[in-house]
């Protein structure tokens, strides 16, 4: 993974990034904030893929949460409604 300065992306602008880009064979480019890390930048074929899997992954735990029976029917969304609202508002 190569990474880029805040101070590097400030002055070269996309220009710097795209450089790094082509020097990583996975696309990836870290920005580094004081010295460490603190953003990533993906190539969107890479982000594209990276969200796929994410939801692939939400769909599979929900599929097996409901096989085992981990899940509540809801009858009446006001008072679900209202007990979101307070817990909310409790945070």
């Amino acid at each position: 993974m190569i990474s880029v300065t805040a101070n590097e992306l400030k002055k070269g602008g996309v220009t710097a990034l795209e450089k790094a880009m082509q020097s990583d064979a996975d696309h990836q480019v870290a920005i580094d904030v004081r010295g460490k890390a603190k953003y990533m930048v993906l190539d969107i074929n890479e982000y594209h893929a990276f969200r796929e899997y994410e939801l692939d992954k939400a769909i599979k735990e929900a599929e097996a949460d409901y096989a085992d029976g981990k899940f509540s029917v809801v009858d009446d969304f006001a008072s679900l409604a209202e007990e979101l609202k307070q817990l909310s508002e409790a945070e």
